[in-house]
């Protein structure tokens, strides 16, 4: 701290990273006053905050690994005024949320490049894509090339523009010059424009950050009054619709329309905290840290199949297996788990997990017979790890235990998929000998079918030994 300069200019505060309400130096709890006195004398009057595991999970950990460790409380965008123009149009709109006004302005690409580049996902809390996930689209080539191959501002006329939410804004003129302007926003948010916005910043990045001058795009910023607890919900209710409806520049995936699910938050922390895994409900969403190496590929679990398991576990091999997306989404997206509270959604993470291990160790099962004739298996397994995983997946549902614990659900997974594996082609002789032909029997197609369903239900196979 002697190394600071202007040390007048800062405020000081302790952060404890401690579990001190249930540590075992409970004279150091906060919630006493013996505590709280205990660690004002420690501190010696320093302004402090103890940081749990919990508050460390949510405001350090995981926005360091997601990207998001800075958020934009508040942006400040410079403007340069032409001779008499007028650089706003504002209107009042009334909404379910409340009322809120929206301003329409031309704002320089560089700044929108650079506010993108600074902050990345933490931009994009109501956008159904992540940053990565926005510069991969396809609509990036078109953006870049208007920028980069034109000295006008043709840019200015070809996009679509940006949507920014905010919390409050203002625009000021008065700033000793005529020319020169602000423009503030409070907690802004990217809900639509993010391809724009991302691509600016790649711009940025790039060598060709030079070409992104005397550029300006098109911003629609909706400000929202106040919020009182009443309009809170409905407020968020709004900000998602108006992403929904505005999000038409690309393609959006039914797995992107669900990203921002209350539920996969849910399911995000349960995960993270039973299993240190990262369930990724927005394409790219740990790009920050897998790039850093805060994690590794395989801590990161993948929507759609976990979406898969689920729909495995739940009864229906077949629609997991041959669902596209679309149908997956459409639906069975979790149906029962949006009726339950917060604790039993964690539970039902938990439950989803196991069989998400059971699809990992088939995977693993498979890679490790990669090089050799019998890729699959297929003189010991039969079809299961070529078109069956699902199938298997659903078996090994049935022999979950109830009260299984979190620290042994990928040992269990694992023990009873060798298990059912160990007698899956009695399963497959017992399906051709009821149900085959002259011809070989179509397994590929099979595991997509309903009728798989309907063998496992009926099958006389002994699973697991008694």
């Amino acid at each position: 701290m002697s190394e600071i300069r202007d040390p007048q200019l800062y405020t000081k505060k302790v952060i404890i990273l401690a579990n001190l309400s249930k540590s075992k130096f409970s004279h150091f709890s906060p919630e006493t006053k013996k505590g709280k006195e205990a660690i004002n004398r420690l501190l010696q009057g320093f302004e402090y905050e103890i940081f749990n595991y919990q508050k460390t999970y949510e405001e350090l950990l995981l926005p360091s690994i997601s990207g998001t460790c800075s958020q934009p409380d508040e942006v400040t965008i410079p403007l340069t005024l032409k001779d008499n123009e007028v650089p706003q149009a504002t209107n009042t709109i009334e909404t379910i949320g409340g009322n809120c006004t929206v301003s329409i302005m031309f704002i320089p690409v560089m700044q929108i490049a650079q506010m993108m580049h600074n902050y990345r996902n933490a931009l994009l809390t109501y956008n159904p894509r992540s940053f990565l996930g926005l510069r991969r689209g396809t609509i990036n080539n078109t953006i870049r090339n208007t920028i980069v191959n034109k000295d006008t501002n043709e840019f200015a006329l070809f996009n679509n523009g940006l949507t920014i939410v905010t919390s409050g804004s203002s625009f000021n003129k008065s700033l000793g010059s005529a020319s020169k302007a602000q423009l503030i926003l409070k907690d802004p948010q990217i809900i639509n424009g993010g391809q724009t916005a991302a691509t600016l910043a790649q711009i940025y990045d790039s060598d060709d950050r030079d070409s992104l001058e005397s550029k300006e795009v098109l911003v629609r910023v909706i400000t929202f009054e106040a919020e009182d607890t009443t309009s809170k919900a409905k407020r968020k209710e709004v900000i998602q619709q108006l992403s929904e409806a505005t999000n038409g520049q690309t393609t959006i995936t039914d797995g992107d329309r669900h990203a921002n699910d209350p539920l996969l938050d849910t399911f995000k922390k349960s995960i993270f905290e039973d299993f240190a895994m990262l369930y990724e409900h927005k394409i790219g969403e740990f790009y920050e840290g897998v790039e850093k190496g805060y994690v590794k590929k395989e801590q990161i679990v993948d929507r759609d199949n976990f979406l898969q398991v689920a729909l495995a576990m739940n009864g229906d091999p077949g629609m997991a297996r041959s669902g596209g997306k679309k149908n997956l989404y459409a639906q069975y997206f979790f149906k029962d788990e949006h009726q339950m509270n917060e604790r039993e959604q964690k539970i039902s993470a938990r439950k989803y997990m196991y069989g998400y291990f059971v699809l990992c160790y088939l995977k693993t099962k498979t890679k490790q017979m990669k090089d050799s004739q019998d890729k699959y298996h297929h003189d010991k397994y039969g079809y299961a790890l070529r078109y069956g995983n699902y199938a298997v997946v659903s078996v090994c549902a049935r022999f979950r235990p109830n009260n299984l614990s979190a620290e042994s659900t990928q040992a269990k997974a694992e023990q009873v998929c060798e298990s059912v594996l160990s007698h899956w082609k009695e399963f497959e002789n017992e399906v051709i000998e009821k149900r085959g032909t002259d011809h070989e029997f179509d397994f590929a197609n099979y595991y997509k079918t309903q009728t798989v369903k309907e063998d496992i239900n009926s099958t006389q196979i002994k699973w697991l030994d008694e």
